[in-house]
């Protein structure tokens, strides 16, 4: 009888580590799918731990860097700081935004090629070198490529760089109520305050969306292009066409939505990057270094020529 009972208990036990076992399993793996595809769970660990360390600094080597309460780098020393830019008519002042694949999370990182592009963040400059001040991620930027190519093509003869990505954000977080249209309202604020004349805002997100199937897509977007056009109404405002979220195909209704804005004054189609390809992207996801340069690419041609893609954009 008390075999049977050791028996039965150690039977129990076995079964209970092996049903921990798996838990931990199933955890890790969604843990690792949520890193690589910065969602909504990933942003929200992010935010707990912000929330018990707002302000992290941390030490790789040499290099001391600093992060905002949504994980933003706001402070690194390895930038070289920079006299403000001499801005003429000629100039670009570029503000990037959208979840993860408008920040730092390009599977190569790139620097100015020149002293002509230079990335912008509370109030001071520094020569553009990835990852960019101001956005989330520590890896690469599809703006510092843009714009080595506006520059090497004489399309602007200063560009500066104000990134403001947040990863894993989607359109109902940036727009009036959301968790980042005060952060967004205060970066514009802070960009007039200095005297910067935002000339081209880049837009790009639209995947986490797919994912969470958010059904009011245009009338976010809408909100928030109008919040940027009480500060800088001359500027032309670009969306790329971004739905497609690993293993999600591309959106249909997401992309009408991101085409039906172009109704709107001065806002004009970005790159379809849906169009890229998994060979072509880190993790299904995210734009590798060739990905991002096919991106910009895009960018560039559209920037020199916007009536391309202009949908029903008016300019008046």
């Amino acid at each position: 009888m008390d075999n049977n009972k050791a028996g039965a208990r150690a039977l129990k036990c076995a079964f209970l580590v092996a049903l921990l076992g798996l838990v931990c399993v199933i955890m890790l793996v969604v843990g690792i799918q949520s890193a690589l595809n910065q969602n909504q769970l990933f942003a929200l660990v992010i935010k707990i731990k912000r929330h018990f360390i707002p302000k992290q600094t941390l030490s790789y080597g040499y290099v001391h860097t600093q992060r905002n309460e949504l994980d933003q780098l706001i402070s690194d020393s390895s930038k070289v700081a920079v006299d403000a830019p001499a801005l003429t008519d000629k100039s670009m002042v570029a503000f990037a935004f959208g979840q993860s694949n408008s920040g730092n999370s390009i599977g190569e990182r790139n620097k100015a090629a020149t002293g002509q592009v230079v990335n912008y963040f509370n109030g001071r400059y520094y020569k553009a070198a990835d990852p960019l001040l101001g956005a989330t991620g520590s890896a690469g930027s599809q703006w510092t490529i843009m714009a080595n190519k506006i520059i090497s093509e004489g399309l602007a003869d200063q560009v500066v760089l104000i990134p403001a990505g947040v990863g894993g954000s989607s359109v109902q977080q940036w727009r009036h109520g959301g968790a980042l249209n005060s952060m967004l309202e205060m970066r514009l604020q802070d960009a007039q305050k200095h005297g910067l004349n935002v000339t081209h805002f880049f837009w790009h997100q639209g995947e986490i969306d797919n994912n969470n199937a958010y059904r009011d897509y245009e009338a976010g977007l809408t909100e928030i292009i109008q919040l940027t056009q009480r500060y800088f109404p001359n500027a032309r405002f670009f969306v790329a066409q971004a739905s497609a979220y690993c293993p999600l195909p591309s959106s249909r209704e997401i992309l009408d939505s991101q085409r039906a804005v172009t109704r709107l004054k001065n806002v004009y189609l970005g790159p379809n990057t849906d169009l890229i390809g998994p060979e072509d992207r880190l993790d299904g996801c995210h734009l590798s270094g060739r990905g991002a340069e096919k991106a910009a690419s895009e960018w560039v041609e559209l920037i020199r020529n916007p009536q391309k893609a202009a949908g029903n954009s008016t300019e008046r």
